[in-house]
């Protein structure tokens, strides 16, 4: 995604950006469109304030002729050309009124227990890079496939046995995060409103965005992403000078994990994963001694 995949290579096409009528349009006519094609077809809200957009994103679910075969649909999409990496395709479609140009339709088809969150976790742009850098001090991730929890002792040897899932569901995970779900239907209307609901989450402090405390991602998100560099540098110092945060009630990663537990019935994977990974630490350490000992006797001998 991004609009770049068909800018370079041996035969480059122009894609220039589309102005928001273009891009409305476009997008409201593949949407209808896929429909044809798919059960589920939906396109993420988009960031605020975009004055042009480089392509065209629509996530879609459950083909209504599978296995699906998208050179098939070419013709239908009036694509000149097509890119696949599998489950996203990228369609090359007529620029309107605009001869020779393109425009990149992005096409990801996900399964179909996995489409609202896709829906869900890439709207608003860069909003879940921000709520990423809250929820992380208290052993929160929000990754492709949901919420999870990271079980603190393993996290630093295996990040990915680290974590418990906790749930795909995007009302469950905004009333976890205590934040509005109807303000997150909904676009906002400036970048400084979706700056504002990422305060609003009951994990936000404003010292998980200090620069010379950022980890190695938010590090690289910052050089990368000037919603993220804005939100850092100066939306955040900004309010921290004007608004008094409510630290009346603290909450601790220890809480967060006793509560998530039992609000997503999750205990029993939790203590099972535990024990698990410390009777192998245990069997590590074990086979460690004996070869020390092994060792020591050998040299004596």
């Amino acid at each position: 995604m991004g609009g770049k995949a068909f800018a370079s290579g041996i035969d480059p096409l122009s894609t220039p950006r589309m102005p928001p009528a273009i891009y409305h349009s476009l997008l409201s006519h593949y949407l209808a469109l896929l429909a044809n094609f798919f059960d589920h077809v939906a396109s993420p809200i988009e960031a605020p304030e975009k004055d042009s957009f480089g392509d065209v994103d629509i996530i879609v679910s459950r083909p209504k002729v599978t296995p699906f075969q998208p050179e098939q649909n070419l013709r239908a999409i009036n694509a000149e050309r097509i890119i696949s990496s599998k489950p996203l395709y990228s369609f090359a479609v007529p620029y309107p009124g605009l001869e020779g140009s393109y425009v990149q339709l992005d096409i990801q088809i996900c399964p179909l227990e996995d489409f609202e969150w896709e829906v869900f976790h890439k709207g608003h742009g860069d909003l879940w890079n921000l709520l990423g850098s809250s929820i992380r001090p208290f052993g929160l991730t929000a990754n492709n496939k949901g919420l999870h929890l990271r079980i603190s002792e393993i996290e630093d040897y295996d990040r990915k046995r680290s974590l418990v899932f906790l749930t795909a569901d995007p009302a469950a995970v905004l009333d976890f995060f205590r934040l509005d779900t109807h303000a997150y239907k909904q676009s906002f209307d400036t970048i400084d409103d979706m700056f504002e609901y990422a305060c609003s989450t009951r994990f936000f402090r404003p010292e998980a965005y200090v620069r010379d405390g950022l980890k190695a991602n938010d590090r690289k998100r910052m050089t990368q992403r000037d919603l993220y560099r804005r939100f850092v540098d100066v939306f955040v110092p900004h309010r921290s000078a004007t608004t008094q945060e409510d630290i009346s009630a603290p909450v601790t990663r220890e809480h967060i994990l006793e509560e998530a537990l039992d609000q997503f019935a999750r205990r029993d994977e939790y203590k099972a994963r535990v024990r698990e990974w410390r009777k192998e630490r245990e069997e590590l350490a074990h086979k460690q001694v004996m070869k020390g000992l092994r060792k020591a006797q050998a040299f004596r001998r």
